[in-house]
């Protein structure tokens, strides 16, 4: 029997939350284990589930909530229990939130007005760690990342084998596939979020890893990510 899935809710809106809960309720390797209306409940919850040994495997976090907001809370999670997969639940497809919300840790973010079967396929995939990106939100990751300037990412601490003028050499489109691939997207993920081919997505690849001057997506993910692109 395969382990079941335990999920905690977090909402200033407690029609939201049981509404939330139903759907997860409805699916048989789902179980929500806790709920709360802010990131500061959250935490006190998570404390206590992870006491009983029902710690949360997905947490569905709000962004804009009293007291602590879903920000806020996502950082504080990733603190106090590194292994955390937070997904973000928003209404807003604000860049510098969504941004924000990805520095704090969060895998990625799913829009509210998403179906139940969404939700559910959202879910089991946050528990295996895939990264999230609703494809409206992805073209807004792509816009805000890829539009970094190069000579303010680079810090005096950088080698200069990081330098700017390696991201220079990239094309708009490497830069984008770039962003993503610091997020952590899977080539299908990537394929997806710009409508091209895997295949094209496995050329870009490599014409990024020759220009950067790496081995493989994981190093060019960690220079990305060097460069404040993370």
């Amino acid at each position: 029997m395969a382990k079941c899935i335990h999920v905690l809710i977090v909402d200033d809106q407690r029609l939201l939350r049981e509404g939330f809960r139903k759907l997860i309720e409805m699916e048989p390797d789902f179980e929500a284990v806790g709920m709360a209306g802010d990131g500061e409940e959250a935490l006190a919850v998570a404390e206590r589930l992870h006491a009983e040994r029902t710690a949360p495997d997905v947490v569905l976090m709000d962004v804009r909530m009293p007291r602590m907001d879903g920000i806020a809370a996502t950082r504080a999670f990733k603190e106090r229990w590194p292994e955390s997969r937070i997904v973000i639940l928003t209404t807003f497809d604000d860049s510098e939130l969504i941004h924000a919300g990805l520095q704090a840790g969060a895998l990625g973010y799913v829009l509210k007005d998403i179906t139940a079967e969404q939700l559910a396929t959202s879910i089991r995939a946050a528990a295996q760690g895939q990264v999230l990106l609703h494809p409206d939100i992805a073209s807004k990751v792509i816009a805000s990342l890829s539009s970094v300037p190069t000579e303010t990412a680079v810090t005096p601490a950088t080698p200069p084998s990081i330098g700017g003028s390696d991201l220079a050499q990239l094309t708009e489109r490497e830069r984008e596939i770039l962003a993503l691939l610091a997020h952590g997207a899977s080539n299908r993920e990537i394929s997806e979020a710009l409508y091209i081919t895997g295949g094209t997505v496995k050329n870009h690849l490599s014409n990024i890893l020759g220009k950067l001057g790496v081995r493989d997506r994981t190093q060019a993910a960690l220079k990305a990510r060097e460069l404040g692109w993370m």
